[in-house]
């Protein structure tokens, strides 16, 4: 305890004096005519008059000044008080700080060995082994991770197995025993806008611009019927997207659906929306309602280039003889895959003369495509199967008349040729009229949203930001 030795306060002193002057003053008027103080003033030297004048004033200024010292006395009395402090006990429970650790199962793992690596106690083990529900904990995967909660002494508090992005199970010690349950965590959804201006192709400049791989794949199979992102791009195109950002337990564990994309590409905008159809199914549609997925594909070869394009008076590479050319070259690495550009039956599917291995789809009663030159046949290549759009159905090779790998590829409607290059195909399906204002009401959202990122990136351009 801290303490100090009493004091007399100045401002005391001060105080007593000016009360012992007001009582003689008091006094003085008890016994004296008004008339006689008056003529006791006038005559009495003005120099003397001043004087006391400004005493009784400098004795007034203290009076005021030492009222503070009360104050302070006060505070210091309060300070030399004895403090009275918490003193620790046998019975005071410290928590002790928890250490996390983590582990990628991997093959021939199991629950007792990776406990045992990550340092758990085996007296530990064998009762979570032992507790209820631990069959919960018997089928880990190889690829998913653990993630324990344990004391320095090696004690485990809790266990986190995820069983899937959203799903795991959670093992728990209370009194000594584990509670091993079931748990689901809650999904956060955040909305991500990138803006990205193409430099040479979609998708590096995507990359550069801190774009996910996956959204750029999504985004190059959502407009890949209109634009043959081998072929059409051009620098100085454009594109905006809004996708989603899954979010679990405040941590990002993967990039979600594109929500809308605007693709400015020669000219040409193409907006896309996605629309939920029914609680499983969803589908991008255009500012119009109109499905953006077509019957057709743009180009049945991913990576490759056209080599010989649509022309009816084209000189044979082979023959060198003017032979029309009724369909499009595509140049490619040998063994590349071909898709179907369309869902549809099987027709054709052998050696055919000039034109190697060949296949022919049926779509409908209008549209037939061919495939010539393929390397080899892919496993759904059977005469009268049904094919979806997409699915790989042969090779690039050089089989019959070709000077090298390439796939010759025709589009029929009506049983005419047509250059694959200029045929406007099909859409899907549009929004049912059922939906159609909760689409209209969607779509306007969503592209409002996308122009505001839009607005605010060219200001922060124009304003140096």
């Amino acid at each position: 305890m801290i303490s100090s030795a009493p004091r007399v306060s100045s401002s005391r002193f001060s105080l007593l004096i000016v009360c012992l002057l007001y009582v003689l003053f008091q006094v003085s008027f008890d016994f004296m005519l008004v008339a006689e103080f008056i003529t006791i003033l006038k005559n009495f030297p003005k120099k003397h008059i001043i004087t006391l004048f400004l005493g009784f004033m400098l004795l007034i200024s203290v009076s005021i000044l030492g009222s503070k010292d009360f104050a302070n006395e006060e505070k210091n009395l309060e300070l030399t008080k004895s403090l009275k402090l918490n003193t620790l006990t046998e019975n005071t429970q410290i928590k002790i700080p928890l250490i996390e650790k983590e582990k990628l199962i991997k093959r021939n793992d199991s629950l007792f060995t990776i406990l045992k690596e990550l340092g758990v106690l085996q007296e530990d083990i064998i009762k979570l082994v032992n507790s209820k529900n631990s069959n919960l904990l018997s089928k880990i995967e190889v690829g998913d991770k653990i993630k324990i909660l344990i004391s320095s002494k090696g004690e485990l508090d809790q266990l986190f197995y995820k069983d899937n992005v959203k799903e795991g199970v959670r093992a728990e010690k209370k009194e000594n025993n584990f509670i091993i349950k079931k748990y689901e965590s809650e999904i956060e959804k955040v909305k991500v806008f990138k803006h990205v201006i193409i430099e040479d192709s979609m998708y590096m400049s995507g990359l550069r611009e801190n774009v996910p791989d996956s959204v750029l794949m999504d985004l190059a199979y959502i407009n890949g019927w209109d634009i043959d992102f081998t072929h059409d791009i051009r620098p100085g195109d454009s594109y905006s997207i809004i996708y989603e950002e899954i979010i679990i337990d405040g941590e990002k564990v993967i990039d979600g659906d594109i929500l809308i994309s605007e693709f400015n590409n020669r000219g040409k905008q193409f907006v896309a929306v996605r629309f939920d159809l029914d609680a499983n199914t969803s589908e991008y549609f255009n500012t119009k309602g109109e499905n953006v997925k077509k019957a057709f594909l743009r180009s049945p070869v991913k990576l490759s280039y056209i080599s010989s394009k649509y022309n009816l008076k084209r000189r044979h590479p082979v023959l060198h003889t003017i032979r029309a050319h009724k369909g499009v070259d595509y140049a490619a690495n040998k063994g590349s895959p071909v898709r179907a550009t369309g869902d549809g039956t099987i027709l054709f599917a052998q050696y055919n003369g000039g034109c190697g291995n060949e296949i022919k789809i049926k779509h409908s009663e209008d549209y037939v495509t061919r495939y010539c030159h393929l390397d080899r046949f892919g496993s759904r290549a059977k005469v009268g199967r049904k094919v979806k759009q997409g699915q790989t159905i042969g090779y690039v090779g050089s089989t019959g008349l070709a000077t090298g790998p390439h796939l010759h590829y025709e589009f029929h409607v009506n049983g005419k040729h047509t250059d694959p290059l200029k045929v406007k195909f099909p859409n899907a399906s549009p929004v049912e009229e059922k939906q159609v204002l909760a689409y209209k009401r969607k779509s306007k959202n969503l592209l409002s949203e996308l122009n505001n990122y839009k607005y605010l990136i060219d200001q922060i351009e124009v304003y140096g930001g």
